[in-house]
């Protein structure tokens, strides 16, 4: 069936690296596997089948399971045994797609690359020198045949959070967020229009918000977020990277009280946006902005406009404090090395709900 497609400005510029990608896809989660390719594998003659039926975890829920923390259908060249073998087309389902991402919403369509792969994230990272930053969407109609996201069915509903989408983003790209203090104060404006607007479709009886500080969160908060299990030991297997800043974190800030590890937090954030530091406050303002964009239509579902909020300001706050960990280690902090911060971050945040549960939780307890 034909419909309107809008695709990221930046999303036709990926193409998978391959055995030269230095942070694969193929290791460091649970890889699942749709239905019809299981089905394949369970009839697929010779050693890959047999390889390939070993793979497969059983269950209600099919999947490859980790071996060495690596999907065993990888070969050792880095590459898919399934792939090279018999095609694209025999790879699972999320195989074929990532890192692209969907959401068929009924009356349109509309596709971002998801930033957990180094790849998708390097790219968005160098569109921030295109004219529109990188997050302009171009429209097109096209046949779209998979299925719709989600179960609503509400035209006026969606019609006023695409309507709104753009003008809560304007507040943010305009340009005029130049300091940290105006991209709290900027979040927090948001997060209370969002609350007064889930107030209105849901009519809670909840209060309006605290005024805390959301860019950046205090040390206490950082530290909240960190002893949540967002950080576990099996990460220095699954992602090496990312368990790295996490033990820089506690390396930094594990013995200092509250008032020392404020400090110094400030210290750094100082130093960070001071104007020779190495990253500017607009690429915090624009990562802000995609989160958004990417997890704004999931309110069409739940009507939790706050949460989309919470979740962009955790976001862009645990980007942030690696980054500055890794400045103060010395590090250069260029396009490929933020790219794995990003990836290695979303990799472990996006796709896990539990981690991603308790630290809006965490949040929530402060701010709501």
């Amino acid at each position: 069936m034909k419909t309107r497609i809008r695709t990221i400005s930046f999303y036709d510029r990926f193409a998978c690296d391959g055995a030269d990608c230095p942070q694969t896809c193929c290791g460091g989660w649970r890889i699942p596997v749709d239905e019809a390719s299981a089905a394949r594998y369970r009839k697929e003659g010779g050693l890959l089948g047999v390889r390939a039926r070993l793979a497969l975890s059983r269950g209600e829920q099919p999947s490859f399971s980790r071996l060495a923390f690596h999907c065993p259908m990888q070969d050792p060249d880095g590459l898919c045994s399934l792939q090279k073998k018999r095609g694209e087309k025999f790879l699972p389902e999320v195989c074929r797609i990532f890192p692209r991402e969907w959401a068929n919403l009924g009356s349109f369509v509309e596709r971002t690359l998801d930033l957990s792969c180094i790849k998708a994230a390097r790219l968005f990272l160098e569109a921030a020198e295109d004219p529109d930053g990188g997050l302009a969407f171009r429209e097109e109609t096209g046949l779209w045949e998979m299925p719709r996201a989600g179960d609503n069915d509400d035209p006026e509903f969606l019609a006023m959070l695409d309507k709104k989408r753009p003008e809560v983003l304007k507040r943010f790209l305009n340009g005029s967020i130049d300091t940290p203090q105006k991209l709290d104060d900027a979040v927090f404006a948001i997060a209370d229009d969002a609350k007064h607007m889930q107030n209105s479709f849901l009519r809670t009886d909840e209060g309006g918000m605290h005024r805390i500080r959301l860019f950046p969160f205090s040390i206490m908060l950082m530290n909240e977020l960190m002893s949540t299990c967002f950080y576990e030991d099996h990460l220095r297997y699954t992602a090496r990277g990312l368990y790295r800043a996490c033990r820089g974190y506690y390396r930094t800030f594990d013995r200092m009280t509250e008032i020392e590890g404020q400090k110094k937090l400030d210290a750094l954030t100082e130093r960070f946006f001071a104007a020779d530091g190495p990253v500017p406050l607009s690429a915090f303002v624009r990562y802000f902005a995609y989160c958004l964009i990417r997890s704004w239509f999931d309110s069409y579902e739940d009507y939790s406009f706050v949460r989309r909020i919470v979740e962009a300001a955790i976001h862009t706050n645990m980007l942030l404090l690696f980054e500055l960990l890794a400045m103060d280690r010395g590090e250069k902090l260029d396009i490929p090395a933020r790219a794995s911060l990003i990836a290695s971050y979303e990799k472990r945040a996006f796709h896990n709900s539990d981690a991603m549960d308790e630290m809006v939780k965490q949040v929530n307890a402060r701010f709501v």
